[in-house]
């Protein structure tokens, strides 16, 4: 990769304008692309981003609409929307973006498939360690919990190494994954409990860390998603996952899971990349074993977000 090129952050929320705001203030250019708003001409405009309480950093960073944006000829494509706008989105980036490498920054079961599908040559999977939390118009919050494995799904992974480089901050990190499937199995069984225990009794992330009982429904999360992965050829340690549950805990505690932010706002909710992405691929065994507590989980999560959309001006 050449230092002149850009780096594209296609979805500006609480993942991607941090990204965008922390890349151009190392030196790295950086357009954060926005999909929920067509009228964005390219701009530039002034984003906060709170690494530690009271401490603010400021910057301008350059933006347009996905809808505006022409055809790109060089550099990368990092994709930081909802795991539910893939398979919209995905042919419209195939357009703008030909054949440039796409680096999916989303957590979740299967969620680079769209980009697959499209035809993306080069796909890149990212299991993010990091939270942000869009705090005000043009303010976010955002902090990092561990380096985020970036690793190839498609392509040969040589610029894997480049690319890693290119998207790393001091206060966002990146780093190159061989395993990447292991590591999205990871993560996901993590994303199950934190997405479905948090909202559904509508507590910050530090719960777990703070409340043993609650911190057993987690392990029982854990250890039946675990069993679900052993049959598909990932071996994990539910004991390896539990202490990555309660460091991430410690470190996030008062911050909101995106699940419960999302259920909060009215918006449509990512669980079916986790908790029932796990129960359909338990089905699909054979023979095929029920996460019961997953999946029961999942189901109410998925319920109490119909219910608060329905109560939400202009959603479905």
């Amino acid at each position: 990769m050449e230092s002149g090129q850009v780096i594209y952050i296609v979805g500006a929320g609480g993942i991607g304008m941090p990204l965008a705001a922390l890349l151009t203030s190392s030196g790295v250019q950086a357009v954060a692309v926005r999909t929920s708003r067509d009228d964005i001409a390219e701009t530039t405009g002034r984003i906060a981003v709170d690494l530690a309480e009271g401490n603010p950093k400021l910057v301008d960073v350059r933006m347009v609409s996905l809808a505006r944006l022409p055809q790109v000829n060089s550099g990368v494509v990092a994709v930081a929307t909802k795991a539910t706008a893939n398979r919209v989105i995905a042919p419209i980036i195939r357009e703008r973006f030909g054949d440039l490498p796409v680096v999916v920054l989303q957590n979740g079961l299967g969620v680079e498939r769209p980009f697959v599908e499209a035809g993306f040559p080069r796909v890149l999977r990212c299991v993010l360690y990091a939270t942000g939390q869009h705090t005000g118009d043009t303010a976010y919050r955002f902090r990092e919990v561990a380096p985020s494995p970036v690793g190839a799904i498609t392509g040969d992974g040589a610029e894997v190494e480049q690319i890693v480089a290119r998207l790393s901050t001091p206060e966002f990190r990146f780093r190159a994954e061989d395993r990447i499937v292991t590591e999205v199995w990871r993560k996901v069984i993590l994303n199950a409990a934190f997405n479905s225990i948090c909202p559904l009794i509508n507590i910050d992330n530090g719960v777990f860390e703070r409340d043993p009982a609650v911190a057993a429904i987690a392990r029982t999360v854990i250890e039946e998603a675990i069993a679900v992965a052993s049959r598909v050829g990932v071996e994990l340690s539910p004991d390896e996952l539990m202490e990555q549950l309660l460091l991430i805990s410690r470190r996030s505690s008062g911050q909101l899971i995106s699940t419960l932010q999302d259920l909060l706002a009215g918006r449509e909710t990512e669980i079916d990349f986790l908790n029932r992405a796990i129960a359909r691929t338990a089905a699909e065994l054979r023979p095929p074993i029920d996460p019961q507590i997953t999946r029961i989980l999942g189901e109410l999560v998925l319920a109490r977000s119909r219910h608060e959309r329905s109560m939400t001006p202009g959603e479905p």
